[in-house]
């Protein structure tokens, strides 16, 4: 599960944000002229002040994500450079960007750069508008129209769409009577972000908005500036990456081992939360920490906050936080660590096939050197470098607080997210595919449900394609050819995530200190890869075997089966019993098997139904 709008809510709150949303109707009477907005905008703001103001730094309070507290946004009126900290309990975290890279820190003290397009865009944009560059007779290089005249509950808006060089463009919408910025407006990737301004208020002679709102996806802040100095002495060191400073972990041997179970694709072991347990959970590369709400409120854990987190399907899902005092994983302990609070046992629990209470992530990742060894099912941690086993180290960058490696999809280069939380071996994103419709065979399925996670199912065709990474080529991959509009997969900036079924192939180690990570092949590396051969995507829910999903010109549609059914009995057997898993290993079984089914339908009527499993990808 990715939290990173709530983080982004968190940064546009304190400072000129970038945002996304409909846009009301242009009035046929709209105004061309750029340059009298500009003139007047730039009047009603003092920009003639810039000259005599390198640093400004607001302090005051926030609200992020349903959590109180204190900020302070500082930013560089000549180059730049921002810097944003909030201290609000669970929701507290930094972001900034220092000229050459785009920096968070989380709760913890952790700190990381984002090397995603997507991070690097909204930084470029944000200080495009820190140094007021709009107001330049050159508008700073970039590309300014005019969207014509908004009137909104009765107020007009003139709206200029700006395009700064290199980035994305924005909207910028300037009150007709005020002249002074009132809102911006930006999509960036699968984000939508809104940040409107006001109370504006004279400091040195420039006119700077004090209270500051943002909606990222859901995730609501508004921050209200208390003061606000100019050139202030510490500028310096609050305008600079911090170094991090995490010493919430322990691992008195300095390596534990721990044996996993995949299930469904997913690595799934054991934890425990405050000494109690063994919880099962899935360790995911491209997750945070996540803890089911039954489970919170079980061991005694205590929420707050209201934020929403985005997955791979189009929805989001609401979430609460909570800390935990101390989280166990084998022989490693982590302190105060944040969870978000999600029904997982009503989400991933449903499609997973056996019981999960959670998932850890990018947290135990950036604390430890870890080796997912799919060959032996067992996950190692390490407070230092693992030893050399042969196979490829390369680098890689983080896309927010997940791992991105290069790839080649089909001999097409792209950036790839490695996911030891996803079922399906190669999920190809939306625009990447729709840049390079070669891609899509031209015997691949029709769509269907090919995963479930935060945010719901996700969709999309099944195909057979080469991937590239790490100076290793794996042959006939099935990949899942996204058809998202909305969620992880929908998103603009990678090509494609990368999952078990090629992951299982190697010993992968991730040292996200140093970030790299090296790829040693098993005796699975040749395997060839084999799918679900009745063309069903099931889930559980009350102790019944429910068909999600029916995917067209695939045995289970030839066999009448649709969205909704319930599996009573699996070859004669009570299907409640058999469970969720049994049966999907079952579905995989030899092409020609012919397996007879109790199913019921809709009206509660059962009837019976012959499934004969063969090859449809």
């Amino acid at each position: 599960m990715n939290r990173a709008s709530a983080l982004r809510a968190f940064a546009l709150a304190l400072g000129l944000g970038l945002t996304a949303a409909a846009l009301p109707a242009a009035s046929s009477a709209a105004p061309d002229d750029i340059v009298a907005v500009l003139r007047m905008s730039g009047a009603a703001l003092g920009v003639s002040a810039l000259a005599s103001i390198r640093t400004l730094h607001l302090r005051g309070t926030i609200t992020v994500i349903g959590v109180d507290g204190t900020a302070d946004g500082w930013q560089d009126m000549h180059d730049g450079a921002f810097a944003q900290y909030a201290d609000a309990g669970p929701a507290s975290a930094a972001q900034g960007f220092d000229g050459t890279h785009a920096w968070n820190r989380d709760a913890s003290g952790y700190v990381w750069n984002d090397g995603s397009a997507q991070a690097r865009y909204a930084a470029l944009d944000q200080v495009y508008l820190n140094r007021y560059l709009l107001w330049r007779p050159d508008h700073g290089g970039a590309a300014v129209a005019s969207r014509g005249q908004r009137v909104v509950n009765g107020h007009r808006y003139d709206v200029l769409q700006v395009a700064p060089s290199g980035s994305l463009p924005f909207d910028v919408w300037i009150d007709a009577t005020t002249h002074l910025p009132a809102r911006t407006v930006q999509v960036i990737g699968v984000s939508t972000i809104t940040t409107t301004f006001g109370d504006y208020r004279s400091v040195h002679g420039l006119r700077v908005p004090f209270l500051q709102t943002s909606d990222a996806d859901g995730n609501a802040a508004a921050f209200h500036a208390k003061t606000a100095v100019v050139d202030d002495p510490g500028a310096a060191v609050a305008l600079r990456r911090p170094n991090a400073q995490v010493s919430d972990f322990a691992l008195p041997s300095g390596t534990t081992t721990i044996p996993f179970e995949l299930v469904d694709g997913h690595v799934v072991l054991p934890v425990t939360i405050n000494g109690k347990g063994p919880f099962q959970f899935i360790f995911d590369t491209g997750g945070q920490n996540v803890i089911d709400a039954d489970v919170a409120k079980a061991v005694g854990l205590g929420s707050a906050g209201n934020a929403a987190g985005g997955g791979v399907g189009a929805a989001t899902e609401a979430f609460q936080f909570a800390t935990v005092d101390m989280l166990g994983v084998g022989d490693a302990t982590l302190r105060k660590q944040i969870f978000g609070v999600l029904p997982v046992h009503a989400g991933f629990g449903m499609s997973s096939g056996k019981p999960v209470d959670g998932l850890i992530g990018f947290e135990v990742l950036a604390r430890f050197v870890t080796t997912f060894d799919y060959g032996k099912n067992q996950v190692v941690l390490r407070t230092s470098p693992a030893p050399d086993a042969g196979g490829t180290t390369i680098p890689f960058v983080f896309n927010g607080q997940h791992m991105m490696i290069d790839c080649a999809i089909g001999g097409v280069a792209g950036p790839c997210i490695i996911d030891t939380g996803s079922r399906s071996a190669l999920s190809i994103t939306s625009p990447f595919l729709a840049a390079h419709p070669t891609l899509l065979p031209a015997n691949a399925t029709a769509v269907g449900a090919n995963g479930f996670g935060v945010g719901g199912a996700s969709l999309g065709k099944l195909g057979r394609t080469s991937l590239q990474l790490a100076g290793f080529t794996v042959p006939d991959v099935i990949a899942d050819y996204s058809t998202q509009t909305r969620g992880a997969f929908a998103d603009p900036f990678y090509a494609g995530n990368v999952g078990a079924p090629v992951l299982k192939r190697f010993a992968v180690t991730f040292d996200y200190t140093n970030q790299r990570a090296t790829f040693v092949p098993n005796a699975n590396f040749a395997e060839h890869e084999t799918y679900d051969r009745s063309g069903t995507f099931l889930v559980t829910q009350g102790g019944k075997i429910i068909v999600a999903d029916v995917r067209p010109g695939t045995p289970a549609a030839d066999a009448g089966l649709a969205r909704g059914d319930v599996l009573t009995t699996v070859g004669g057997k009570d299907a409640g019993t058999l469970g969720l898993a049994a049966i999907r290993d079952l579905f995989r079984g030899a092409p020609g098997t012919a397996l007879p089914l109790g199913v019921a339908g809709k009206d509660g009527a059962v009837r019976a139904v012959t499934l004969t499993l063969k090859d449809y990808v």
